[in-house]
């Protein structure tokens, strides 16, 4: 298999000087790259600086194309602002030498887009009906399809929007709420791109919202999207590999073999849930695995891979910018090889050390990489839970519970949660402990590659705890492993003082439903079938929504609050 476009993110180059703790990578940033409520320039100078190295480095690894934020930034509409036109002229000047620099180094150029983004007065002069919807975007995507023809096109999020921390002149939001009504907008929209022979990238991920919230992995709403155009030129439907975000244990997507309209896969290789490439979390296996599958895809137009963009996060490694991304840089080396030329990954590992480290052994180097993977598989999951599938709602539940973003979540509602899926805990921790001694492995290995051997310490301390919150969560309770925790924390804490680390949210109070009845309640809420059960129609989904609003101060304990500040909010999930 050898898809013609292989498509990378472009964040790295914006994000050098952003000073706060906890970084939105979802996109760029651009409020913070303003001064007088105009770009930068210096600071516009370096990113062009840095773009060009990017540019040059991504395309010697197996880039064929980049995708930049965002269409709002280009697009000048007659309704704005004089100051906001007058902003936009100047990011359209600095985006012409990106797309410039993007075309020397023989690098396509698509933008990115959410459906819709917004000023604050026009989203009250537009709403958020269908028919002005399309128009907006219809005029938003001529303009700038016509103005800047570097552009191959333009790929749309629609089920996602901005999180709750953005700020800046233009804010996203979810406006399409049913695959009827975005299949109508991408019937109006396709003309205007086949004109312009320019293509319209989908991107079928959402986080539950809607009617629609379920597209990713619901056969039926794929079907209705994509009526009367499955077989158009000049749409491509963008599906991360499996029915969640980029976790593991994740089977493929049914989806690239439920139609013959063009289709991307798109994969992550800055992992958002795995460290964000602070420690080595391969996933050349993996993605093997995926590619091999994917041989027998009816019209697979390309692969799409996020090495840096993903996740809220303190964790700050740059890909292709700064030494330490080297486990980023390692994963996308592999990955892009594997899609450009169709082989295994030890060939690709084999490659990376011929260009890229010719001071590391081959064989240590892909010894290191497999133990990484077997220690994200066996230690950072919880395999016995990790490989059921679990939905609620229109989501497929995380196979991951105890990590997210830059945290890790240990508290008593959790403990609850996993005993209800874990039947064998003792096993459960010999395998976890077996994990633990392979990273002493990966330690000598590191030396050998002439990698860092510190980020490997740090995976370990930070696996400490996993190891033994995952003993707190599935054996018997007891004082003393609670004490041995805060221990662990403060003594990671005292550790890691120079870096950025995980967060380590601990909380011992008890849950007081009983076991018997958080099975109960569990089976009633969550399903291991994707089809809907009448339970689902009638309560998880109607009823809950309605009951959301009464009931999510009482969900707080469970992440702390953290995953209903950040992002777009848990409670997308019930709209």
């Amino acid at each position: 298999m050898n898809p013609p476009v292989i498509l990378l993110d472009a964040l790295s180059p914006f994000m050098a000087e952003i000073s706060r703790h906890r970084i939105n990578w979802s996109k760029i940033p651009f409020a913070d790259l303003e001064k007088d409520g105009m770009p930068e320039p210096e600071l516009w100078e370096r990113i062009q600086v840095r773009f060009a190295v990017y540019c040059k480095r991504i395309r010697e690894d197996g880039a064929t194309a980049v995708a930049l934020d965002d269409l709002a930034h280009l697009y000048v509409d007659s309704r704005y602002p004089e100051d906001l036109k007058r902003r936009l002229d100047a990011y359209r000047e600095q985006y012409r030498r990106l797309m410039d620099t993007c075309n020397y180094h023989g690098l396509d150029v698509y933008v990115n887009s959410d459906i819709l983004f917004y000023t604050r007065e026009l989203r009250k002069q537009i709403g958020m009906k269908p028919a002005a919807v399309t128009e907006f975007l219809k005029h938003a995507s001529m303009q700038v399809l016509d103005e800047f023809p570097q552009l191959k096109g333009i790929q749309f999020r629609l089920g996602e929007c901005d999180g709750q921390d953005v700020h800046g002149d233009f804010l996203s939001e979810l406006v399409l709420h049913t695959p009827q009504q975005t299949n109508q907008l991408l019937k109006s929209l396709l003309p205007l791109f086949a004109d312009r022979d320019s293509m319209l990238i989908l991107r079928t991920w959402t986080v539950g919202a809607y009617p629609i919230g379920d597209l990713i992995w619901n056969g039926a709403t794929l079907l209705k999207l994509i009526q009367d155009l499955e077989s158009h030129p000049h749409l491509v439907l963008s599906m991360k590999y499996g029915e969640s975000d980029f976790f593991r244990y994740l089977k493929l997507n049914k989806h690239f073999f439920r139609s013959p309209v063009q289709k991307m896969v798109e994969l992550q290789t800055r992992r958002e849930y795995e460290g964000c490439g602070e420690f080595p979390s391969f996933v050349g296996y993996d993605y093997e695995q995926v590619l091999r599958e994917l041989e027998s895809a009816e019209n697979l137009w390309g692969v799409q891979v996020w090495c840096q963009t993903g996740g809220w996060t303190s964790f700050r490694r740059l890909t292709y910018l700064m030494p330490e991304a080297v486990w980023n840089e390692i994963n996308t080396f592999v990955t892009l090889r594997m899609a450009r030329d169709g082989i295994g990954v030890e060939e690709a590992l084999s490659a990376y050390v011929w260009e890229r480290k010719p001071d590391a052994e081959i064989t240590s180097l892909t010894h290191l990489m497999r133990l990484s993977h077997e220690v994200m598989m066996e230690l950072f999951y919880v395999e016995a839970y990790a490989r059921q599938p679990v939905y609620f709602r229109r989501l497929r539940l995380p196979p991951q519970l105890m990590v997210y973003w830059d945290h890790i979540f240990v508290n008593h509602t959790l403990r609850k949660v996993l005993r209800c899926f874990v039947e064998d805990p003792e096993a459960a921790i010999r395998q976890g402990e077996g994990a633990l001694l392979k990273i002493e492995e990966m330690k000598e290995l590191s030396e050998r590659c002439a990698l860092p051997r510190r980020d490997i310490e740090f995976m370990q301390d930070s696996f400490e705890l996993l190891a033994l919150a995952r003993e707190y969560a599935l054996l018997p309770y007891t004082k003393e492993r609670v004490q041995k925790l805060h221990a662990l924390k403060d003594r990671y804490k005292e550790r890691w003082t120079d870096r950025y680390r995980f967060a380590v949210k601990l909380d011992f109070e008890p849950q007081l439903m009983r076991r018997s009845r958080m099975r109960w309640m569990m089976k009633v809420l969550f399903r291991q079938e994707r089809r809907y059960r009448r339970l689902d129609r009638l309560v998880v989904l109607w009823l809950l929504g309605k009951l959301y609003p009464l009931l999510r101060l009482g969900g707080r304990r469970f992440t702390t609050g953290f995953m209903g500040e950040k992002a777009m909010g848990v409670g997308t999930v019930f709209r």
